[in-house]
């Protein structure tokens, strides 16, 4: 009898202590939700390697066409110069040139390090990643997290992370998304996704192949089913934005039977060369040298060379110290390798029929853009007249996102201004942040003042401590000394005054 009354009261305890955890875990499921609803949410896809007018050239692409009609859309993008892959991603989520943030190439070399870039080997450094991404800045805010599928950078560290592999398939990326936009715990209010086609088969076959025309297809497939998730969650078909970009174009590869090798026009002992096989940096060991490796470099068909200083303004492409001594630029359908005797990578280029890292302004560079969301028109295509560049995503997003304290970029907010229902957002973001900016003006000068103030007092102390410290030593030194200099002395005729008129006392 006494054990089953045991048996019951420790059972109405352990019940008691669960129903208790339960009810701490639903007030903490609901906070959580109150804090997340109260911030703006937004998904950014990335299609690497998609070019413009794919959806022309492959289409009819249905889900691109249902993602275009709920929201806005450019006919074309222009990223920046080189467009490649990891330099075009970092300036997604900088909103900075590349001569900026200096992630100048897919394969690039800093002279300060003595240390070359290859995102196969040693894209960990974080030197590489100076600068604070959207992702990141988002995290600064109370009870706002991001969520990053696949980026290509690394490290990434942020509150849901997944790093890049081609084993995982696009669905199962878009589940584990959606899963931690929905997280009952810790919901994240922002989240990026890459995925690493078209740009594969655009290189092994093309940009005009049939097997281009089915990849195409297949990621519009992908993008259906991202949408159907987002419109069979009320909380997600209501309030996310969706952002879906590439990074650039694709262009068709000519003479791959007869290819080019930059050893063939440089002396590989005064000159090293980094980068793809459209755009190389070449870096002269000796200044006098320069001359003559343009003049050398002049020769190769089909490209030209530029001194740095002389590189075009429009490239955005100049002012850092991993671009070479000389830039040489290959016309768009043309490659420059290095042949493997010299130390680099072999590869067969019977596989290459497609490449990408030319002129950011040729047709054929330029990427897609699509967006939908509770902040932006409907069925709206902003047209040819009005250009859109991958630099003003990241302003946009910080509009997006109501993120006040986000950093300069190179990007502008009137490109994107005819996307939105309200375009007086942008004067009210703008006059926030130029607030913001007074504000720091404000603290900087205070902080440099009180610097000054400080500076100046502790000059004082040490100056004044020097001087006791002196009198204390002349004190040691000659006590006598430093009394009679302290003592009152009467001069010569102070004393003779006196002595007169003692005198005359005593007559």
């Amino acid at each position: 009898m006494i054990d089953n009354l045991n048996e019951i009261y420790f059972s109405k305890k352990l019940f008691g202590s669960e129903m208790w955890c339960v009810i701490g875990i639903l007030i903490l499921y609901h906070i959580s939700l109150i804090i997340a609803h109260s911030l703006p949410l937004l998904l950014l896809v990335s299609f690497d390697g998609f070019r413009h007018d794919y959806p022309k050239l492959h289409g009819p692409l249905k889900n691109f066409r249902r993602l275009e009609e709920r929201g806005v859309h450019a006919e074309k993008m222009i990223p920046t110069f080189t467009t490649a892959t990891f330099p075009n991603h970092y300036t997604i989520i900088t909103g900075l040139y590349e001569e900026i943030h200096g992630l100048i190439g897919n394969q690039m070399f800093d002279r300060k390090m003595n240390v070359t870039f290859e995102p196969s080997e040693n894209m960990t450094d974080s030197n590489w990643w100076p600068y604070p991404s959207i992702w990141s800045i988002n995290e600064r805010r109370k009870g706002a997290r991001s969520g990053v599928v696949g980026w290509p950078q690394n490290p990434i560290y942020l509150s849901k992370y997944q790093p890049f592999s081609r084993k995982n398939l696009f669905r199962n990326m878009i589940d584990q998304m959606i899963n931690w936009f929905n997280d009952p715990i810790e919901p994240i209010n922002f989240g990026a996704m890459y995925f690493f086609e078209p740009d594969l088969t655009g290189h092994r076959t093309g940009p005009y192949s049939i097997n281009m025309t089915n990849i195409v297809r297949e990621c519009d497939e992908h993008l259906g089913y991202l949408l159907d998730k987002i419109d069979i969650n009320e909380n997600l078909r209501q309030n996310l934005h969706l952002i879906v970009i590439s990074d650039h174009g694709m262009e068709q590869i000519n003479g791959t039977n007869n290819p080019m090798y930059i050893e063939d026009y440089i002396d590989s002992t005064k000159v090293k060369s980094y980068g793809a096989a459209p755009v190389m940096n070449i870096f002269v060991q000796s200044e006098n040298d320069i001359d003559i490796v343009l003049k050398n470099l002049s020769k190769i068909p089909h490209s030209q060379s530029y001194k740095r200083k002389d590189i075009p303004e429009r490239y955005h492409y100049k002012n850092h110290e991993r671009i070479g001594d000389i830039l040489l630029v290959l016309d768009v359908g043309y490659e420059i390798h290095h042949r493997p005797s010299y130390g680099k990578k072999k590869y067969d280029l019977n596989l290459i029929h497609g490449n990408h890292g030319y002129d950011n302004q040729h047709d054929s560079m330029k990427s897609i853009f699509y967006a939908s969301g509770p902040q932006l028109k409907r069925n709206f295509t902003l047209d040819n007249s009005s250009s859109l560049y991958n630099i003003d995503l990241f302003g946009f997003m910080c509009l997006i996102l109501n993120i006040d304290q986000c950093p300069p970029s190179n990007g502008s907010l009137e490109n994107i201004k005819p996307f939105l229902i309200d375009p007086n957002r942008i004067n009210d973001f703008n006059r926030r942040m130029q607030k913001r900016t007074r504000v720091l003006i404000i603290y900087l000068i205070a902080t440099i003042s009180f610097g000054l103030i400080l500076i100046m007092a502790i000059i004082w102390l040490i100056h004044s401590s020097r001087n006791i410290l002196a009198r204390k030593n002349n004190l040691r030194s000659n006590p006598t000394k430093y009394t009679r200099h302290t003592e009152y002395e009467f001069s010569n005729i102070n004393n003779q005054k006196l002595t007169s008129t003692i005198e005359n006392q005593q007559v």
